[in-house]
Order: structure tokens, then C-alpha cells, then sequence
């Protein structure tokens, strides 16, 4: 979204003007409203929903491209495992494990995010299982799946540490996952944090670093993490770290640096924080 003095946790009529509705309510029609197509926020919800194939390969072109860490992803090292996606949104990812060839289970907060996927994978021609499922309640039994993948997903969860343990729950012993996360200590953080706490003046109507994030970071939650509190959060719940990954989106971040300089800082203070983990 566009940075704008406004506060992005508001930004739909419906959550302003359901008074008597919980905090988890709030964030369901958030997303409800800023469905994720990987589509400029600012364009109106109706050009943001993919309608037919060609939108929904679109939407996947523009997920591998957004993020170059899926260059050397492979989706065909899945085939024939059981496949869990977390916050799958338009079903881009699920879509891709499942040509590659794994079982694949879908889950998404919001009508809309099931709806979605179920299209997408319609659309191509792949058997996908969706459901519609908050992360921290996973209706699934333990030690159900082979294989888990959330991408930037559960730092928008009301509780990501909870979420977190549903993770471990149905993840089979001594099998793998991969969680993206944003990443605090990153260049996105702290000067797009600052310029909104100092130069717009923030600070002096109670807001602090954390807290400014609201007006303009998506979702209605949005942790950050360091790479240390991520390692220890999910080592806690049996999630040993087998690598940690910082990259950033396919934007140039900062366009008057060189090209090398701009890649070195999304190495190293990128806003997206990837963790590879294998259940003890």
C-alpha cells in the first residue's frame, strides 16, 4: 500500500463500524477486504480478484517473480508428500506443489482466500483439498503432514506463537517446513518507521516504533521478528533450525544504489525473514 496518514489497521467501513466485534473478527474482514493476489493494494477489490486462468497464472507469475527466493525453489522435490500450505490466498503456492506432485492441503482465514484457490486449482486442472481454517486452531491430527509451507502468513496471525505450535503439532517427526516471516532488523523497519515516528510526527500522539507500523505494513496484525527470536520461538516446540534466509521482494528497495550494493542489503537487512526447520 501506499504510504498515506492514515492508519492501515482501519482501513475497510466494515471494521470501523462493527464496534461490538472481536479483535481475531477484525482481522478476518481485513483480509476479507485486501484479499492477497499479489495486485497493488490501491487498486479497487473488484480489479484485484483473479476471474480467469490467464489472471491466475498471473497472479503465480507475479509470485515467483516478486520474490527471488523462488528461483531455486523446488516444488517438484514434493511428489507424493502431504502437503500443507498455511494462509494460502489465491493459491498461487498450492497450485505449484501441486504440479509438482504432492498432496496438497490448502487452508485460508477468509472466504474469499478458500474461494480463490479452489478456482486457481479448477482452473488447472489439480486436486488441491482447501479449507477454510484459522492457523492457530488447525483442525488436523497430529503428526499429519509431510511437509509445511506458510509464506508471509502467520506474523499476521492475533497469536503467532500459537499458531507456531500448531505447526509442530501436525507436522510429522524428523520432516521438514519453511516459514517466511517479516524481518525487524531490516531497512523496512526501522527507516520507514522512523520517517512515520519522527518526520510525521507519530511519536508525539503515543505512538512508538512497533506500534507506527500500522500505517503502513500490510494486514491487521503484522509481527516482526529478529532471526534470533524466530530460531528460539520454534526451537522451544521441537522446530529445530536448519536455515535461516534473508531476502527481500523483486523491488529494487533503494533505486539510486548499484545494482550489488542493493543486493548485498537485501541479504543482509531485508524485510523478509525465512526459516527452514525440521521437526525433532
Amino acid at each position: 500500500m501506499k504510504n498515506r496518514d492514515k492508519n492501515l489497521k482501519n482501513t475497510t467501513d466494515d471494521i470501523l463500524k462493527k464496534k461490538n466485534i472481536g479483535e481475531q473478527e477484525r482481522n478476518k474482514l481485513w483480509w476479507e477486504a485486501h484479499p492477497m493476489t499479489y495486485e497493488d493494494w490501491d487498486k479497487q477489490r473488484e480489479l484485484r480478484i483473479p476471474k480467469s486462468k490467464k489472471d491466475f497464472l498471473k497472479v503465480e507469475e507475479n509470485f515467483l517473480n516478486g520474490n527471488p527466493f523462488f528461483r531455486g525453489f523446488d516444488f517438484g522435490a514434493f511428489k507424493n508428500k502431504k502437503v500443507l500450505e498455511i494462509g494460502c490466498g489465491s493459491g498461487a503456492a498450492s497450485c505449484l506443489f501441486a504440479k509438482g506432485g504432492a498432496k496438497v492441503v490448502a487452508v485460508d482465514i477468509t472466504k474469499e482466500g478458500v474461494e480463490m484457490t479452489r478456482k486457481n486449482a479448477n482452473f488447472q486442472n489439480l486436486k488441491i483439498k482447501v479449507l477454510r481454517a484459522d492457523a492457530k486452531n488447525l483442525d488436523f491430527p497430529n503428526e499429519n503432514f509431510d511437509y509445511i509451507f506458510s509464506w508471509g502468513v502467520l506474523h499476521h496471525s492475533q497469536n503467532t506463537i500459537k499458531a507456531f505450535k500448531e505447526v509442530s503439532r501436525v507436522l510429522r517427526k524428523g520432516v521438514s517446513g519453511l516459514i517466511m516471516v517479516y524481518n525487524k532488523n531490516s531497512l523496512r523497519y526501522y527507516i520507514n518507521g522512523l520517517n512515520w515516528l519522527i518526520l510525521k510526527g507519530k511519536i508525539f500522539k503515543g505512538y512508538n516504533l512497533e506500534k507506527v507500523q500500522d500505517f503502513y505494513t500490510d494486514g491487521y496484525y503484522h509481527r516482526h521478528f529478529t532471526a534470533r527470536e524466530l530460531k528460539k520461538e520454534l526451537g522451544k516446540l521441537g522446530l529445530k533450525c536448519d536455515k535461516i534466509i534473508i531476502t527481500h521482494m523483486g523491488t529494487k528497495m533503494i533505486p539510486f544504489l548499484p545494482k550489488f550494493i542493493i543486493l548485498w542489503l537485501k541479504d543482509h537487512f531485508g524485510w523478509l525473514l525465512i526459516i527452514k526447520f525440521k521437526k525433532e
